[in-house]
């Protein structure tokens, strides 16, 4: 989907350059020149990002974020030529995200904005549960479910079950099991693995079979229908 940035800059060179380089990175650009309209724009529609120059004419960007936080978390970058810690403080206190020192970069923008989308979105992902069949495994909370059933796992049992899942159909050796739940410098018998398998299996209780085994070789998770 599509990120909409808005930009609000009483600098009309500044606003239509920043504006330039954001339409390269295929990003949605509104802009304002000052905060007045800003606030109006910001309220008005749902943007993924503002980046509001402080000193503008009518209301200032300070003035505007603490407007807009009364009733929305935009992410917001604060631009301004001013730089020193009492504006870092202020800019802040009221809400700011990130802190933008003229003169800068667009390109060093860019990335920063580039970057701030990325990890929102391996967040996002990262919170959600990720379902296999009738089983559901959220790897941010550690928790699994089977249909609406929480099921009670240890550390080791759940580190199996995601190696697994994220191995969907691929078999895996015992020893690759070991590397990766155990680590290199495990010591133990062969046979723990088996064993800590055979727990998990009684554990997922009736969708159990999603944890094939595959003889003389090792083991496979493979969703079954109709389980």
């Amino acid at each position: 989907m599509e990120k909409k940035i808005l930009i609000v800059e009483d600098e009309k060179r500044l606003r239509d350059l920043l504006r330039d380089y954001l339409l390269k990175e295929q990003y949605t650009v509104d802009l304002a020149s000052n905060g007045e309209e800003g606030l109006e724009k910001s309220l008005e529609m749902d943007y993924d990002l503002i980046l509001l120059d402080v000193m503008m004419p009518f209301m200032d960007g300070f003035d505007m974020l603490k407007e807009l936080r009364k009733k929305k978390d935009t992410r917001v970058f604060i631009i301004t030529a001013k730089a020193m810690d009492d504006d870092f403080v202020e800019a802040y206190s009221i809400g700011a995200d990130d802190f933008i020192a003229k003169p800068f970069s667009p390109k060093i923008l860019v990335l920063k904005i580039n970057n701030l989308f990325s990890r929102l979105e391996y967040e996002k992902d990262d919170l959600k549960d990720h379902v296999y069949g009738r089983l559901r495994v959220n790897e941010k909370s550690q928790r699994v479910f089977v249909d609406e059933e929480e099921l009670s796992l240890s550390k080791k049992e759940f580190e199996l079950l995601l190696l697994f899942t994220s191995n969907e159909d691929i078999v895996l050796s015992r020893d690759t099991i070991i590397e990766k739940v155990w680590g290199y410098d495990y010591e133990g018998d062969l046979r723990t693995i088996d064993t800590s398998i055979k727990r998990l299996r009684e554990k997922l209780g009736e969708v159990f079979t999603y944890i094939e085994t595959v003889r003389g070789y090792g083991y496979r998770f493979k969703v079954k229908e109709h389980v």
